[in-house]
């Protein structure tokens, strides 16, 4: 019986130096919404490289989503982009439906390409 108990402490002790060990040669990193942390880098990079000046960020993660401004010529515009797709693909569609209204002479309100279809607003003069 005494060497039985001996054999399943030697066990348990050896089993916890073990576990000591893997725990604390792993790195544990913490980071919020760890999936999206790549996203809002290339977005900020796809910003940057587009050279829009953009204002009020405001992220939904329940809707998978970001909403922020962007201004041009004095007219606030609305920019809905989905997190779940490319964010330079977001950011060079956003620039060319700009390009368009400029030449097009229209006023845009809303740009929203979070959506399977992506879809534009119009301001009513």
């Amino acid at each position: 019986m005494k060497l039985f108990k001996i054999i399943i402490l030697s066990f348990l002790l050896i089993l916890t130096i073990f576990t000591y060990i893997y725990y604390t040669n792993k790195k544990i990193t913490h980071e919020p919404i760890s999936t999206k942390n790549n996203f809002y880098k290339n977005l900020d990079i796809a910003i940057k490289t587009a050279k829009i000046k953009t204002n009020s960020y405001q992220i939904r993660d329940f809707n998978d989503e970001v909403e922020f401004y962007l201004v041009v010529n004095d007219n606030p515009i609305k920019i809905l982009i989905s997190t779940l797709k490319d964010p330079f693909w977001q950011i060079s569609t956003l620039q060319q439906v700009v390009k368009t209204a400029k030449i097009n002479q229209g006023e845009l309100k809303l740009i929203d390409l979070s959506t399977k279809h992506p879809y534009v607003t119009f301001k009513n003069n």
